[in-house]
């Protein structure tokens, strides 16, 4: 625990990725359809739901329904990955819907109009205003409580682009000028940079405080499509998010984390 991290192996079965792929596959080649990009991402995505053309995501709930996202997230409840969950945040738990994404991340070179990889970030800044410190540093309550879950949904990391982490746990939000290349390879050693390799099912959890970024090098040559889900204590969601939408899981303490 001490460590902010955790990857557990093949979580999810062959049989419900291949559903979720062919769905999430459909989504994504109705948006390359022409004129997509000019207008018609409203008539693909549901209403409430969102699209970041900088990260090709889209909310869960584009795809599947809340009862659906439940069925989902059974199996890390019925897991030691449940248990994690349970330990870094303590019970009740629950899952910010508007922060549960479908991210796809693509070689360079074939990235679609908008795109980036992602830079340097803490998932617990979510939210944060960093234009109203004007350069101060984040106050220490800054930083949310909070547990990403990332699925790989394809094999990533060596021929597709995966994550990469920074293995210290840090007790504050990062400033942006601290989040620039040269600010965090001066910051850390070669030793605490963690790239693991994915394959389909495999789930990395991570708390907010772990500094990551998408991990994309020229040698790449496929994209990968990832779910990242966001987990809060249930009984203190935090106050800049408080216009998301939040499930309370039933989940319990113990060897099978969940009913």
């Amino acid at each position: 625990m001490n460590e902010g991290f955790a990857l557990y192996r093949a979580v999810f079965g062959g049989t419900q990725l291949e559903v979720w792929n062919r769905s999430i596959e459909s989504l994504y080649l109705r948006l390359g359809m022409p004129g997509a990009r000019a207008g018609l991402v409203s008539d693909i995505i549901a209403r409430g739901e969102k699209f970041a053309a900088t990260a090709s995501s889209f909310t869960l709930g584009t795809v599947l329904t809340q009862k659906e996202i439940r069925k989902l997230l059974a199996p890390i409840g019925n897991c030691s990955a449940g248990n994690w969950i349970i330990t870094e945040l303590q019970l009740p738990i629950a899952v910010d819907l508007d922060e549960a994404w479908i991210r796809r991340q693509y070689a360079r070179g074939r990235y679609p109009p908008l795109h980036s990889p992602h830079g340097w970030h803490q998932d617990g800044a979510l939210g944060f205003n960093f234009h109203a410190m004007a350069g101060a540093p984040a106050p220490e309550r800054a930083l949310l409580k909070m547990v990403t879950c990332w699925i790989a949904l394809e094999s990533c990391g060596l021929q597709a682009p995966g994550l990469e982490l920074i293995t210290r746990r840090l007790p504050q939000v990062l400033s942006p000028p601290q989040l620039t290349d040269v600010s965090v390879h001066g910051s850390f050693t070669p030793e605490e940079y963690f790239r693991p390799e994915f394959e389909p099912g495999d789930v990395l959890l991570f708390a907010g405080d772990i500094l990551h970024r998408t991990h994309v090098t020229s040698s790449m040559t496929r994209h990968r499509t990832s779910i990242e889900l966001r987990f809060f204590p249930g009984n203190k969601l935090p106050v800049r998010l408080q216009r998301d939408r939040f499930v309370l899981l039933g989940w319990k303490s113990g060897e099978s984390g969940a009913p």
